[in-house]
């Protein structure tokens, strides 16, 4: 066989490969979940505090969260009334906190084992960017298996921009929505292929599934209602 002939082979393998329906659907996803990480992370360098050097949220309700996940870093778990809200009494129900709070310090210690820089402020202010694109995996997976790969890639794409869910998604947004939607998107997904499922088993396991995400998410946002009217 000549050079030539290995080349045009050569051409046709790759030709195959990028046209394959299963290799293309899949690289368009990860192009749109990082445009929308790179969108999303525009504001980081309007996000840094120039009295202490360090990243702060730019959601109000976020510096809460903040407040908690240190908490959480330092003791380990967080208390059982927050006295630093409606004093005298305190705040009794902190606990609707704890996993959105538990969650954001694990991210930080996972991704401490890669850059000992990474700190607890940024990961609190990036989260959000990080579990919508994570969340656009579910969305995805969900609308193809209700349609097809083009109108899930369509649906995707349209999710990455769309204005609403930009901005409580962007960083520095760090409140419950952009988890809470990660959870809402993968307990819908596999709703749905348990009742789609023929295999009773199989379709126990996926709803199994579906329930627990359900129930974290009950555990983070009371949007949890619009999954249950859905």
């Amino acid at each position: 066989m000549s050079d030539e002939d290995t080349l045009e082979g050569r051409k046709e393998k790759l030709k195959r490969l990028l046209l394959d329906k299963n290799y293309l659907q899949y690289t368009i996803l990860i192009i749109l979940m990082a445009w929308g990480y790179i969108i999303r992370i525009k504001p980081l360098p309007n996000l840094i505090d120039v009295t202490t050097g360090k990243y702060i949220p730019s959601d109000p309700d976020a510096m809460l969260f903040l407040r908690y996940a240190k908490e959480v870093l330092t003791q380990g778990s967080l208390s059982a009334v927050d006295t630093m809200r409606y004093y005298p009494t305190g705040y009794p129900q902190i606990g609707e906190f704890d996993l959105l709070s538990h969650v954001i310090v694990w991210l930080y210690k996972f991704l401490h084992i890669f850059n000992s820089n990474v700190t607890l402020e940024y990961v609190h202010v990036i989260h959000p960017t990080v579990f919508f694109s994570l969340s656009l995996i579910f969305f995805f997976l969900l609308v193809r298996k209700l349609f097809d790969f083009r109108v899930g890639l369509l649906a995707t794409a349209f999710l990455v921009v769309l204005p609403s869910y930009l901005f409580r998604t962007l960083a520095g947004v760090s409140d419950k929505e952009s988890f809470a939607m990660f959870l809402m998107f993968g307990a819908m997904f596999y709703f749905v292929k348990a009742w789609q499922e023929e295999k009773i088993i199989n379709g126990v396991f996926f709803g199994i599934i579906s329930g627990v995400l359900s129930g974290m998410m009950g555990l983070v946002w009371g949007g949890v209602n619009f999954l249950f009217l859905v």
